[in-house]
């Protein structure tokens, strides 16, 4: 089921000339992990305010569940958010779920507090008060805060900032588990690319404010890119490609890590003998691409 659909959405900011996105189309699944790839000022965070409603697009439509966001009240009332961290110093973190679900009036998800602060590792401090936290405590709060009412999409920018690495890995954890669990789609802009492969099961990349691709997540495949220009090349592929029961895209040939080592040398020994392999590369070296080719 598509639970976010994006229909030719463009965002034109009044005191500039172009464009900072332009007929952006995409869809997200129940239960997809997204990574949101791009440069600086590719049109990320831009798209993911609009997603959140901060902003309103110049044209297209966001749809949540097939329901236009801009055009209804109360759209995001399934929404998980964290674009930055964002609560009450001057109130512990206990008071600060409370707080939230109060003004939000979702009371009903009191009986999460206990859960979420253990899940972010935070239930020991329940009773501090934010303002003297790391930042990594800080990140965990923020998203305690954007779990608590049980979402059924979460937007997160940039999460892995300002982390060390046991915070990163805590983090990746708790999101997989939630995601394991609750079956909750999320959206990650990121530029730390490890962090999103051990995520996301796919990604979009846009670069400057345009949608460049959209692509599965293959981290369990080793990619080949063949050279079509060969003779017969089409046929020499199909052949291997039927025989191990393996995938071309295109001219990309998928081969699985589990591929044992005889079958694996004899694809290598025949392409390689027709001059085929142009480049190997695997799923790191793909996400890496997009910020170094182009």
């Amino acid at each position: 089921m598509k639970i976010i659909e994006a229909q030719n959405i463009s965002k034109k900011y009044k005191a500039n000339s172009f464009y900072s996105l332009k007929d952006i189309n995409f869809s997200i699944e129940t239960g997809d992990i997204v990574g949101l790839i791009g440069k600086n000022g590719s049109g990320k965070s831009t798209l993911l305010k609009l997603m959140a409603k901060a902003q309103k697009p110049t044209t297209g439509t966001l749809k949540f569940k097939g329901i236009d966001i801009s055009k209804n009240n109360n759209i995001l009332d399934k929404f998980g958010i964290m674009i930055e961290p964002i609560f009450y110093p001057h109130l512990t973190v206990y008071e600060n779920l409370m707080f939230f679900l109060e003004i939000h009036k979702k009371e009903k998800y009191v009986n999460n507090i206990k859960d979420i602060l253990e899940l972010v590792d935070l239930w020991n401090a329940k009773d501090r008060k934010p303002v003297d936290f790391s930042f990594g405590m800080k990140q965990r709060l923020s998203l305690a805060l954007s779990l608590i009412a049980e979402p059924e999409f979460m937007i997160l920018d940039e999460p892995f900032v300002g982390l060390d690495p046991l915070g990163v890995k805590k983090l990746i954890e708790i999101l997989q588990q939630w995601s394991a669990t609750k079956h909750t789609s999320m959206i990650i802009s990121s530029h730390q690319l490890n962090e999103l492969e051990d995520l996301c099961n796919r990604y979009i990349f846009i670069d400057s404010g345009r949608l460049k691709t959209q692509f599965d997540d293959k981290k369990n495949f080793l990619i080949i890119r063949l050279d079509m220009q060969v003779a017969q090349a089409q046929q020499i592929i199909a052949s291997i490609a039927t025989k191990y029961q393996l995938e071309v895209n295109k001219q990309e040939l998928e081969l699985p890590l589990t591929l044992d080592k005889g079958k694996l040398n004899d694809i290598l020994e025949q392409l390689s003998s027709k001059k085929l392999i142009e480049k190997i590369y695997s799923a790191k070296d793909e996400l890496e691409s997009y910020f170094t080719e182009g």
